[in-house]
């Protein structure tokens, strides 16, 4: 199978990206609400399950996104739209310290066993969801590499979902966002 080509966004101010990235995300009502009901657990400081698994979402997509580096614009962004997502329930600073962690980690445990952990930990009504998640997150600085293709594929083996699969939602994907580009 030939490799994909990079996905190259046309030229769109960050801010418009941000709010087309935002709206698909939260096009999915109940993972939306799953997500902001998560973050206000997290922010209480309720049960680590409940925790882990709205984390789980959240690491998934930090780890493809970061996977190939982010430099602080990106890194900005990402953090400002989780903040979004979760309607600011959670802060940037709760969001900057974990992600600091999961950095940190790439030290003692690799790239691959970190998704790998993530993926594990992820609710069942979020798998289907999660590729397309990490997509959209990994391209809101306005492109998708190959190593971030590649750890979406990854994250698809996690989660018994075939390349050809992960490669249509992703497809899907960028598709829906560049129409709103538009």
């Amino acid at each position: 199978m030939a490799e994909p080509p990079i996905l190259q966004l046309p030229d769109v101010d960050p801010t418009h990206l941000a709010v087309v990235i935002r709206g698909i995300l939260s096009e999915d009502l109940a993972q939306a609400e799953r997500l902001r009901g998560a973050a206000q657990s997290l922010a209480r400081a309720d049960t680590q399950e409940t925790t882990g698994r709205f984390l789980a979402l959240l690491d998934v997509a930090y780890l493809v996104a970061s996977v190939d580096g982010l430099s602080g614009d990106e890194r900005d962004g990402i953090l400002r739209l989780f903040e979004s997502v979760t309607d600011s329930v959670l802060e940037r600073d709760q969001l900057e310290h974990h992600f600091h962690a999961l950095d940190e980690r790439r030290a003692s445990t690799s790239a691959a066993e970190q998704l790998a952990a993530a993926a594990g930990d992820l609710r069942d009504d979020d798998r289907p969801n999660a590729i397309r998640f990490a997509a959209a997150i990994a391209m809101s600085d306005g492109w998708l590499g190959d190593a971030e293709l590649g750890a979406l594929y990854e994250l698809g083996g996690y989660l018994s979902i075939p390349a050809d699969r992960a490669r249509e939602q992703v497809e899907q994907l960028i598709q829906r966002v560049e129409g709103r580009l538009r």
